[in-house]
């Protein structure tokens, strides 16, 4: 079964897409920040990580996590997760080297059967 990463700084929301992958049968951590997601992402190696790309307080946002997540050469897939579409930063997370760019509002059900399709 695929384990997950959900990295947003909104508890709330990561807890109950925790809750949601969990039930699914996934192993699932949550990070609130990029320091936190990036020990998770070497310790852990999940399948997959959700990054939310505005994470307030946080010393790097979603980009730079994906940014430093290549550069460290994660197996794990990385998956941009924004409430505003902006074409330059999806070009950026493209250029990064995303595994996926995805606009909220989404509901666990498909952001399990994107981490169960990979």
């Amino acid at each position: 079964m695929a384990s997950v990463l959900i990295v947003d700084d909104e508890q709330e929301t990561a807890e109950a897409l925790q809750m949601g992958f969990e039930m699914a049968g996934m192993t699932c951590w949550v990070a609130k920040e990029s320091v936190q997601a990036l020990k998770i992402l070497q310790e852990n190696q999940p399948d997959v990580a959700f990054v939310d790309i505005r994470l307030d307080g946080s010393p790097l946002d979603g980009l730079g996590i994906l940014q430093q997540a290549k550069k460290l050469s994660l197996k794990s897939k990385i998956i941009i997760v924004t409430g505003y579409h902006e074409e330059e930063k999806e070009a950026k997370a493209k250029e990064l080297g995303t595994d996926g760019y995805l606009v909220k509002p989404l509901t666990i059900g498909k952001l399990i059967k994107i981490a169960k399709g990979l």
